[in-house]
């Protein structure tokens, strides 16, 4: 296996003061993914299926804002994939995901760099692309673009998943903003005031989730033939869309 990471130089890692606050936010992260409030465990259980009884056959992955790599290095054991390409802005990030993805037998490439620009002209055809809890930072034009993007460079039996926070038709953002801090407030219990206030501020600053509809329409504007919603989360916040040429 060749496990490389690939950095730039302009992110200072040796800075204390931003490791230190990687350190604190990662952590809370990642408490919250292990208690599974994002509903991960239903959506990677789902990527396996898609892997195993849908595609079927060896296949490269691009894990676009891959983040530590936990979920994806567990579902990917055991498949037909041949190669990995994790991207992540986040250097320490990146520098989990070596560990985690060290059970892997195939080749593993990690970037440091923005997803958003992580697919271009003259990158090798797409197999599989999957996405989980990032798509919505963007805008939705810069959405549109980055499938767009995906979608001219796929192989026609390729495929594009996305997990992602997700509104109900007809639900404006500060409704789903709500809806989503209730949901938390009663669920989340494992953590403290401040953790809890630290993740809904983060929500309710930088989340820009699409309506169901809008997911959809999307994926036909980028050229997307078929698409369809395989999971929702138990508490509907979250929705897995898989998208194909």
């Amino acid at each position: 296996m060749t496990n490389a990471l690939h950095a730039a130089p302009v992110v200072d890692v040796a800075d204390q003061n931003a490791m230190d606050m990687f350190a604190r936010q990662w952590q809370l992260y990642r408490k919250i993914l292990d208690h599974d409030y994002l509903g991960n465990d239903g959506a990677y259980a789902t990527l396996r299926h898609v892997l195993d009884e849908e595609i079927a056959r060896p296949f490269r992955l691009l894990d676009l804002a891959c983040g530590d790599a936990g979920g994806i290095s567990k579902t990917l054991v055991g498949t037909q994939v041949t190669s990995y390409r994790g991207v992540d802005l986040s250097v320490p990030a990146l520098k989990f995901a070596q560990v985690n993805l060290r059970a892997l037998t195939c080749q593993v490439t990690l970037e440091q760099g923005d997803f958003a620009e992580a697919v271009g002209p003259g990158a090798a055809p797409l197999d599989v692309i999957w996405i989980s809890l990032s798509l919505h930072h963007l805008e939705t034009p810069a959405k549109q673009q980055l499938m767009r993007e995906i979608r001219e460079g796929m192989n026609a039996d390729g495929a594009f998943l996305i997990y992602e926070p997700t509104r109900d038709d007809g639900e404006g953002r500060p409704a789903y903003m709500d809806r989503f801090e209730a949901t938390a407030r009663r669920d989340w219990t494992a953590l403290s005031a401040d953790e809890f206030n630290e993740a809904i501020s983060h929500v309710r600053t930088c989340d820009l989730p699409e309506t169901v509809s809008d997911w959809a329409m999307l994926g036909l504007k980028a050229g997307f033939t078929r698409i369809e919603e395989l999971y929702r989360s138990p508490d509907d916040l979250f929705r897995l869309i898989n998208y194909r040429p």
